[in-house]
């Protein structure tokens, strides 16, 4: 059985990971500026959290599976990413503040750290997407 919803999943978070990570490596303080507008535009990141909200919690829904495996470990990701989708539609400017403590455009170090995490995580999410085909 192929898990579409769990695959979708993966890969529109491992796009989201690679874009930003490209990013963040590329040009640190460029990338920060555009995420931080991101952050302070609260319609619009309430339009971007609905759209994870939605593929996170049909994931999880169609083809969530508790029973080991690169499933389950998904699967626990998408509910995650739920929670954390609904945090920002319901509080966004907690959210915000919180990831602010973070999110430092003039530490260039930090912000290019940030990018390996997220081409690691891109790696990760990739290799799921080739495991749930592989099954």
């Amino acid at each position: 059985m192929v898990d579409m919803d769990l695959i979708t999943f993966a890969i529109a978070v491992a796009l989201l990971e690679l874009v930003v990570g490209i990013s963040l490596l590329l040009a640190p303080v460029r990338s920060m500026d555009r995420v931080c507008e991101l952050l302070d535009d609260t319609a619009l990141l309430r339009v971007i959290m609905f759209g994870f909200l939605t593929v996170s919690i049909t994931a999880v829904v169609r083809d969530g599976a508790f029973e080991g495996g690169v499933r389950e470990l998904l699967t626990w990701i998408a509910i995650f990413s739920s929670v954390k989708a609904l945090l920002y539609i319901w509080f966004p400017q907690f959210m915000v503040s919180l990831r602010s403590r973070f999110l430092d455009r003039d530490r260039r170090w930090c912000t290019r750290g940030l990018g390996l995490i997220m081409m690691v995580c891109f790696v990760f999410f990739s290799w799921t997407v080739r495991e749930l085909l592989r099954v």
